[in-house]
């Protein structure tokens, strides 16, 4: 239980910094090219071949997004891209309180300085 709760300490301090790290997610890469490779003119098979190739594409544009996504296998990071963004809907939803929270502060604020000032008023003149 302790291990994997300081796994998940471990796994939010990575994606937290990594969230602060700019990410190019326009870079196209090019597929690499096959040599000496009859390339089927089928259709069937054009449409399957261009299908695995904007997958693939994909894929690694996801694993330049995610933490270490391209140190590992395709499955462990899809995984690790779920966790990701779970983490990174909760960072928004943390933000989006604090920003109303502080919303409601300046408000707040402004309320009583306008109220300040009437007060203010009334007593001078």
């Amino acid at each position: 239980m302790q291990r994997r709760e300081s796994m998940e300490a471990m796994r939010e301090t990575i994606f937290r910094v990594a969230a602060m790290q700019p990410v190019d997610v326009e870079v196209e890469e090019a597929a690499p090219k096959r040599k000496n490779v009859k390339i089927s003119t089928d259709p069937q098979s054009v449409a399957a071949r261009h299908r695995r190739e904007r997958i693939s594409q994909r894929i690694r544009t996801l694993q330049r997004m995610v933490p270490g996504g391209s140190k590992m296998d395709t499955a462990s990071m899809l995984d690790e891209a779920v966790h990701y963004m779970k983490f990174l809907k909760k960072q928004v939803q943390v933000l989006q309180q604090a920003a109303e929270s502080n919303r409601r502060v300046t408000t707040n604020i402004a309320c009583w300085n306008i109220n300040s000032n009437a007060f203010n008023y009334a007593n001078v003149n």
